[in-house]
């Protein structure tokens, strides 16, 4: 009787807290106003726009067009800080009035809006491989470049991102993997050529970019863009730790340190005003001094400055050390990222009213976490008086065993809320039980925290139990519990995740 009255609280208590996680709100959106064209031939309107982790170009108002799979609405320059990206779509509602709450709308199509990635985008790395470098540091700056496409592939598989390679140090030497489509399996190509590069003398920086925009420019001709594409832009990535000091060319002439140098003035034009496939040139430079720059001279900055372009701002990076290349290509290949994603979603014709878009991945993941455990420790009880005698003695104690089960809750990122149940063995069967509360850390690894009430011995040792878990970012955990009362227990023992290998 008393182990069923426990068991009623413990139940409720649990479908308390897991009704409350479930009630809260997206922390990944879109909302809007949607309005229906009162005539023909006028789009539909999103207007009274607002997201959280979700960010696009700002506009007050977007408009939508009539498709076959309903009307279409695109957010573009789109990014989110979920840690999944948009790669599993977002889900469509509506909002009901009668209700007051969102409903998600089944008939859309896949009930889900569609992520696509529609832009076309060129991409030249532009690579120093002047002896200047090193040999160490020359291995920071090939693994700061696969960072980089690693980044794009991660966001972008489908070969809608072209890039190629220009590894230079004398024009000579200078060597290009042409531009092609970026896929899981070119990547093993480029990454192939990034380490066949090797250091020698000279620096023929200008050379590199003119065959780098060259090389975009010869592709970027033969190239076929679905008619649902839209060709976005050509991109330069080019690092150097030094003035060029080999780049000539009978027509251009001689590169020289200054800004006023024709070679110079020839690809700074090349990049502020040429237009490959009718889309601009933008350009980023990343610069390090090397030994053979001195480090009293102020022209080195303004110099390569001026040869980083974007649109309206300056892309240009001034690093002091090889250590901090890799940050700089991955916060590039982010920009890059920003700039092409669109989120294409859809909603039924003629409706009116406030609708919503909510990225949700993982929720299995995010929104539950189960573990079972087994855990081994000790019962011992307090000294007793014997009557007879008026001597304390020793209760019998002995080993206790104990299997459990956890679950938690997500009620913010950090916080989890669940609860601890017990079946537990001494010399007859017991029962434990704990209010839980999990605090999740960047890493994903996490403490769950409980206090609550153990039995044992068909509860004549009834006493408060205090719990502690570490869940390490794999499906391990480790517990250790402490219970008080008549008959005190310590004992520890591991748990493995068997839903949702993250407590987020």
């Amino acid at each position: 009787m008393i182990m069923k009255k426990h068991l009623t609280i413990l139940a409720a208590m649990l479908l308390t807290l897991s009704v409350f996680a479930q009630a809260d709100k997206a922390k990944f959106y879109i909302e809007g106003q949607l309005a229906t064209p009162t005539k023909s031939g006028q789009p539909w309107k999103l207007y009274n726009i607002r997201s959280q982790g979700i960010t696009f170009t700002d506009s007050d108002t977007i408009y939508g067009h009539d498709t076959d799979k309903g009307v279409q609405l695109v957010f573009d320059h789109a990014a989110t800080t979920h840690p999944q990206g948009f790669a599993c779509g977002l889900k469509f509602y509506r909002w009901q009035n009668n209700s007051g709450r969102w409903q998600v709308d089944s008939e859309v199509e896949n009930a889900e809006a569609a992520y696509t990635q529609q832009k076309v985008m060129s991409i030249m790395l532009v690579l120093d491989c002047s002896s200047s470098i090193g040999d160490a540091d020359f291995v920071k700056l090939k693994n700061a470049a696969k960072q980089f496409i690693d980044v794009i592939v991660d966001k972008s598989s489908d070969g809608n991102v072209h890039i190629g390679i220009v590894g230079f140090n004398s024009m000579k030497n200078t060597r290009t993997f042409d531009i092609r489509p970026l896929t899981k399996d070119t990547r093993k190509e480029m990454f192939q050529f990034i380490d066949t590069l090797k250091l020698n003398n000279r620096t023929a920086f200008y050379y590199a970019i003119n065959q780098g925009l060259d090389n975009i420019k010869k592709y970027v001709s033969k190239l076929r863009i679905d008619k649902d594409k839209k060709y976005d832009g050509n991109f330069v990535i080019a690092f150097t730790d030094g003035y060029d000091n080999d780049s000539f060319d009978p027509k251009i002439g001689k590169a020289a340190e200054g800004t006023e140098h024709r070679y110079f003035q020839h690809v700074n034009q090349r990049i502020m005003k040429e237009k490959i496939g009718g889309a601009p040139i933008e350009s980023y430079v990343l610069a390090i001094r090397g030994n053979d720059v001195d480090r009293t001279n102020t022209d080195f900055e303004r110099v390569l400055s001026a040869l980083s372009h974007n649109a309206n701002e300056n892309k240009f990076y001034s690093l002091t050390n090889f250590d901090k290349l890799q940050a700089a290509f991955e916060e590039i290949g982010t920009n890059l990222i920003n700039k092409w994603q669109s989120i294409y979603c859809y909603i039924p014709r003629g409706y009116d009213g406030r609708v919503r878009w909510t990225i949700e991945c993982g929720d299995v993941a995010r929104k539950f976490f189960m573990g079972v455990n087994g855990n081994l420790g000790w019962l011992k009880y307090p000294l007793v008086k014997d009557e007879a005698t008026g001597l304390y003695k020793q209760d019998d104690g002995g080993i206790i065993l104990a299997a459990g089960l956890d679950m938690t809750f997500p009620v913010t990122n950090l916080i989890s809320v669940g609860g601890y149940v017990e079946l537990n063995v001494s010399k007859s069967v017991g029962f434990g039980f704990t209010p839980t509360v999990a605090f999740t850390f960047p890493n994903n690894s996490a403490i769950l925290l409980g206090i609550g009430y153990r039995g044992t011995d068909h509860f004549n040792s009834n006493g408060v139990l205090f719990r502690a878990a570490y869940k390490h970012t794999g499906p391990w955990y480790f517990t250790a519990t402490y219970s008080t009362g008549y008959g005190n227990t310590f004992m520890l023992g591991a748990g493995y995740t068997i839903w949702g290998r993250k407590i987020e």
